[in-house]
């Protein structure tokens, strides 16, 4: 049995919140009563992960197979009336640098080794209960980091005149993140790539940071960058990323930075620093901010070079005729 440790760090929605589609608006049907809110937050966390941000949200894990470990999860109802939720584990996926859980019970390996003490949970108005989550790694799975979500579920029903309706289902989830292995746990590490100064149509400039997921385990990347040396030795920021990316092993993305758009152009150093959990990377790279070429408004010298040719042939093949029919006119009179 892992030891673990209860936390107090509020973690409404886990960073996951999927609203169902706007279906009584395509029906013409009146929108199902919007719950006023509820949440969900994770309360155990291993003794081992004590000091990492990540597993005070979510459930993080390394275990050998034939491991058994559970996880309690506090479901909150803070609307004004009684509220019904439905806990179920879900299939989550990694790609485009999110963290994507999927709907209606989708299954995978790991969710076949998830079980809920409470599937169903009833509360009154402000009150709050607590799950228990339990996780049961079998002999024979397959090695690696699996992804899931614990998804807590309310769902609100509508009903037209003509007698259509619709659901509205809305959700919030605790992110699984969990590696089977043998031995130590797979390192956690990323590298930044290459980091390239670009400049919008309109003048906005950005810092892309190219990055590489080289350990294995899957990571959520934050952090800022910094600008140094630039122009008249000024420096400017640090600028936070525009968002938080997620990468699975083996897989790589770009870190976003916005500064200011009147950041003087020409050359700066940036100072790169990324985080995940109690995992940080820091890189520098000499960048180039361009000026604003402004959007050309004229015709190009090879354009005009044909609206001449073309004017030119118009205006003799009007010479040509005007000469043609006075020659005829004056052979017709003669």
């Amino acid at each position: 049995m892992r030891r673990s440790i209860s936390v107090i760090m509020l973690t409404l929605a886990a960073g996951i919140l999927i609203p169902a589609a706007g279906a009584a608006a395509l029906a013409g049907l009146p929108a199902a009563p919007r719950p006023q809110g509820f949440g969900v937050r994770l309360v155990d966390v291993p003794v081992s992960e004590a000091d990492n941000p990540r597993a005070l949200r979510y459930i993080v894990d390394y275990l050998p197979t034939g491991t058994v470990i559970h996880r309690r999860i506090l479901i909150m109802n803070q609307e004004s009336r009684p509220a019904r939720f439905t806990v179920y584990p879900d299939a989550a996926s990694i790609a485009n640098g999110l963290f994507a859980g999927y709907a209606g019970e989708t299954r995978n390996e790991l969710t076949g080794w998830i079980s809920v003490q409470h599937p169903a949970v009833t509360l009154a108005p402000g009150a709050s209960a607590m799950d228990k989550i339990t996780i049961k790694v079998p002999a024979g799975a397959t090695r690696g980091e699996h992804y899931a979500v614990i998804w807590v579920q309310q769902t609100a029903k509508a009903r037209a005149a003509s007698g259509f309706g619709v659901i509205e289902v809305s959700r919030v989830g605790i992110r699984v993140y969990l590696a089977v292995g043998k031995g130590g746990a797979p390192p956690t590490s990323f590298a930044v790539a290459s980091v390239t100064a670009r400049r919008s149509a309109s003048g906005q400039p950005s810092i892309v940071a190219h990055v590489d997921n080289t350990g294995g385990r899957a990571v959520d990347l934050d952090g800022s960058a910094r600008l140094s040396d630039g122009p008249g030795n000024s420096s400017a920021g640090p600028f936070p990323a525009q968002q938080i990316i997620t990468l699975a092993p083996g897989q790589a993305g770009n870190m976003t930075f916005a500064p200011p758009k009147n950041l003087p152009t020409g050359s700066w150093r940036v100072t790169i620093h990324l985080v995940s959990g109690i995992t940080t990377c820091t890189a520098t790279a000499t960048i180039q901010f361009a000026p604003l070429v402004a959007a050309g408004t004229g015709l190009s010298e090879l354009a005009w070079i044909g609206i001449a040719l073309g004017a030119l042939v118009l205006v003799l093949a009007v010479a040509f005729v005007i000469v043609r029919y006075a020659l005829r006119h004056r052979a017709t009179t003669a």
